[in-house]
């Protein structure tokens, strides 16, 4: 295979003739220029654990810095690498992001974890250490974000094998984690925030009493089953449908006055 040669002109020549004439060789001649800017980012991205192979990681940066190239704007004073290489990179991630994994997360879990990657290793970088609390105040997350984060970046980032067998909940169920995976992508955020969800629900709902509780379990549908009628939980309990509506009512108003009511709050951030 004939190796391509670099072209002596040099990248604000070559823009200029593209911006100017629309000259398509001097596109491909910038591209040839500055293909070592899209090996550096694949080289950087490639052990991500992700499907893509080296060569689909160049495949993107190319079609990264032919965005970069259209967009470039020539009236103003920007050093091209530097910018081109943002539009590789970008696009580089990008790709990883929504194709790149058998179990996909929303893009904003994903540049939170970056975030949360790059303040870690600032750190690490220097043998110091953060405290958890100082690092969220940095980035502008609550400490709860911040399990959550860790959660994803420890299953995200770190194959495990699909027959690996998981404990649900104390029912002494086992299941196993391609039991979790359907035919279409699916986010793992449903599953681990379900998970946590449903535990800072049930510990809420051991503040209430006992009828209370169960008024809404049954009402919502927290036991597993299908929510159920005021009217049929008062043929439960063998009480009028008004009276239930007085109990759901009263034990909702404990829940929004609790103070634990504001770690239910931090789940809105994930919907």
């Amino acid at each position: 295979m004939k190796k391509e040669k670099k072209s002596i002109k040099s990248n604000e020549e070559l823009i200029l003739l593209y911006k100017m004439n629309n000259d398509i060789n001097a596109r491909n001649e910038l591209i040839i220029n500055n293909i070592g800017l899209v090996y550096t980012a694949a080289r950087k991205k490639v052990n991500l654990y992700t499907s893509f192979t080296f060569e689909d990681l160049i495949q993107e940066g190319i079609i990264g810095m032919i965005k970069g190239i259209e967009k470039f704007d020539i009236s103003k004073n920007t050093n091209f690498s530097t910018y081109v290489y943002y539009w590789i990179s970008q696009q580089i991630s990008r790709a990883i992001m929504n194709d790149g994994y058998l179990i996909r997360l929303p893009a904003h879990i994903y540049e939170k974890m970056n975030q949360v990657s790059k303040e870690e290793n600032s750190y690490l970088k220097y043998d110091s250490d953060i405290s958890s609390k100082i690092l969220c105040e940095k980035i502008n997350i609550t400490e709860r974000e911040y399990e959550h984060i860790n959660f994803y970046k420890t299953y995200y980032y770190n194959p495990v094998s699909l027959n690996t067998v998981i404990h649900i909940d104390s029912d002494d169920i086992f299941i196993e984690l391609q039991d979790f995976i359907p035919d279409k992508k699916i986010t793992i955020e449903e599953i681990i925030l379900n998970k946590h969800l449903k535990e800072d629900i049930y510990e809420i709902l051991n503040s209430l009493s006992l009828r209370e509780r169960e008024v809404l379990k049954l009402r919502f549908g927290l036991k597993g089953e299908k929510p159920m009628t005021l009217e049929a939980i008062g043929r439960k309990f063998n009480l009028t449908r008004e009276r239930i509506r007085q109990i759901e009512e009263n034990a909702l108003k404990k829940i929004r006055k609790s103070s634990q009511n504001e770690r239910l709050k931090e789940y809105l951030n994930y919907i």
